[in-house]
């Protein structure tokens, strides 16, 4: 009896001098388990989140695919709604545009994030699959570097996505914003 209880105290003393305290833990604080392989379209929106939330541009824009285009709804100067459409690329492109947003928003906070498959559709000889994504978002300038802004956002967001014929990775090939601010 005594050596069970002797081995057992040994074996919890090894187990336990195998944790490196140096090693990060493999979920941070908000809960989010830093990126994954993106096999399947729910993995590319965990690491979407995982870019916003922690503000990692190469992160982000390893999600998106290279045809990528980001839609919203607007108001013009005039006070007409537009349809807006931005190419991955470019000065005006989104990933400049979500680059500012990174610099600009210390905190970026995706407080309800509920991804919903939605169907698939058919692209030519490709199956893009289609997911409504219910999110609330909000970005506050914690630091006050410009002016302490803070906003939200919530509603749904459409993503599709696009399987490479490369890597057989899924990326996001098209995103509608369909939040109100």
């Amino acid at each position: 009896m005594r050596w069970l209880i002797g081995s057992c105290i040994l074996t919890a003393i090894v187990l336990l001098s195998c944790q490196n305290p140096f090693s990060p833990a493999s979920v941070d604080p908000s809960g989010v388990r830093p990126i994954v392989r993106q096999t399947e379209p729910d993995s590319v929106l965990h690491n979407f989140r995982y870019a916003y939330e922690h503000n990692d541009i190469d992160i982000y824009e390893k999600c998106l695919d290279p045809g990528f285009t980001f839609r919203y709804i607007d108001q013009n100067l005039a006070g007409e709604i537009e349809t807006v459409e931005i190419p991955r690329d470019g000065p005006s492109g989104d990933l400049e545009r979500t680059r500012r947003l990174f610099t600009f928003f210390d905190e970026i906070k995706l407080e309800t994030w509920l991804p919903i498959p939605y169907g698939s559709e058919q692209v030519g000889n490709e199956t893009w699959k289609i997911y409504r994504v219910f999110f609330q978002l909000s970005v506050r300038d914690v630091d006050g570097d410009f002016g302490g802004e803070s906003f939200e956002a919530f509603g749904v967001a459409v993503f599709k996505f696009r399987q490479s014929t490369s890597d057989r990775l899924w990326r996001i090939v098209f995103w509608e914003d369909q939040s109100t601010i």
